[in-house]
């Protein structure tokens, strides 16, 4: 496991002085970092290549990347009209397998109806589409990993969902992030990692405090709120996680300047290789 960040800068020369700054050599790029992405709504293959080749060479891998564009309830229900959508999705799969990206961080974000039956079709719907994208990934070799959204109210929102996603299209290439997020939705964020083990393609690293009122949940730096991240960082590496993790979600700066992603990157550092 090494120490990341997520970038979605267009400047090589940039993306790499920063990641000499941090003292990093893994970033999860964002697919909206290729020219052209947000015309096509896929990465031209080529400049991928191009972009990545650059990077390699002042020694910056791109084990991740991040599919900008989420995926809409449309195509996700696989809605009459979402084809172009979905075209675009799988596109953008091959184009990281042809690039040699070893996995897509995804957010499947789907309102939940109301009523069991009517979820229930969603669960139809969203494996239909999921097929189509897992049957993509494994031609070209990518990992999906699929990212909950930690709200009731959302059909992929917390472990149990995740691993129904997975077991509805059960796929070497289907794949889970890992994020401490899962606090929010009551589980338990240690031991998700030992139940989702090589299924976690790309881990988060965020902390969070739980409030007085129910449910409610303040953003915190890196150890300062009610996750043990040091607990969370052995885990993975006890499962043999060999990815990036990456900080988000750090709360607000303290001051005017303060680069909190530079400090969470340093505190992850003294448990983690960067």
């Amino acid at each position: 496991m090494k120490v990341g960040i997520h970038s979605s800068e267009r400047n090589v020369e940039k993306l790499v002085q920063y990641c000499r700054q941090l003292g990093i050599s893994n970033v999860c790029l964002a697919c909206s970092s290729i020219q052209g992405y947000e015309e096509k709504h896929f990465p031209d293959p080529e400049a991928l290549k191009s972009f990545k080749a650059e990077l390699e060479r002042s020694g910056i891998r791109v084990p991740t990347m991040i599919i900008s564009r989420w995926p809409s309830q449309e195509v996700l229900l696989m809605k009459p009209g979402s084809e172009k959508e979905l075209e675009a999705l799988c596109l953008t799969i091959e184009s990281l397998g042809k690039a040699g990206i070893g996995s897509a961080l995804i957010y499947p974000e789907v309102d939940r109806p109301v009523g069991s039956l009517k979820e229930e079709e969603c669960w139809r719907k969203l494996r239909e589409c999921y097929e189509e994208l897992v049957d993509w990934a494994e031609r070209a070799k990518v990992g999906l990993a699929n990212h909950a959204f930690y709200h009731p109210w959302k059909i992929i929102r917390d472990t149990r969902t995740l691993m129904r996603l997975l077991k509805e299209v059960p796929s070497p290439y289907n794949g889970v992030t890992y994020c401490q997020g899962l606090f929010q939705m009551g589980d338990d964020p240690y031991e998700a990692i030992t139940l989702f083990g090589e299924k976690i393609f790309f881990a988060h690293a965020r902390d969070l405090k739980k409030l007085r009122y129910p449910h409610r949940f303040e953003e915190v730096f890196l150890g300062e709120g009610d996750i043990d991240i040091p607990r969370t960082l052995r885990l993975l590496e006890a499962i043999g996680y060999e990815g990036i993790i990456c900080p988000e979600h750090l709360g607000s700066p303290r001051f005017e300047g303060e680069n909190l992603e530079a400090k969470a990157v340093e505190y992850l550092k003294r448990f983690v290789p960067a």
